[in-house]
């Protein structure tokens, strides 16, 4: 499948407590990793197919990043499952959807060409990139798990463990960054 069959949701509204603040504004070779993550998925995707969770008040400084994205607003301190849940309300998953956090460098287009070729003929529903013996990131989601999802309680459920009664396919890569993020 290609690329452009696809769509991303980015999950970028969190505090940062751990990092020092939010990890949507820290600079990653003189540029807001937000702006990073945005500018390579433009490169994958039409604009209009990427939606990215922010805090309200980043609002307007977001839309002036890129007014075609869906820049969607979530309570920083809610479970990182209510932002994945706003995402897909305001750009519903009737695609294949790649999701990851954007302290997560994963800029590797090869990396996301290889997850959305093993979505051909296969009936899982999610690919999980695996290096080292250890799954990553991004996760590429099937619309068929769009109910499903939609149907989870961010105050109860986990994605992570959500998943692991689904059906997912390993992807072996050869990307050590599906490991990488700003917590290490």
């Amino acid at each position: 499948m290609s690329l452009r069959a696809c769509q991303a949701y980015l999950l970028a509204a969190g505090r940062g407590r751990r990092a020092g603040g939010p990890k949507a504004w820290r600079l990653c070779e003189g540029r807001p990793l937000v702006e990073r993550q945005l500018d390579f998925l433009r490169r994958l995707f039409p604009a209009r197919s990427v939606a990215v969770s922010i805090q309200g008040e980043w609002l307007e400084r977001c839309r002036a990043l890129e007014p075609r994205a869906a820049w969607v607003p979530v309570d920083p301190d809610a479970p990182a499952l209510a932002a994945v849940l706003a995402l897909a309300r305001a750009l519903p998953m009737r695609r294949w959807t790649f999701l990851y956090h954007v302290d997560m460098r994963v800029w590797e287009p090869g990396l996301f060409r290889l997850l959305a070729a093993r979505t051909v003929r296969i009936r899982a529903e999610a690919v999980v990139p695996v290096q080292g013996g250890r799954r990553g990131h991004p996760v590429l989601l099937s619309p068929r798990l769009r109910d499903g999802l939609l149907a989870l309680d961010p105050a109860r459920d986990r994605l992570d463990l959500w998943l692991r009664a689904r059906r997912v396919a390993e992807a072996g890569v050869t990307y050590p960054c599906i490991h990488d993020n700003w917590n290490r």
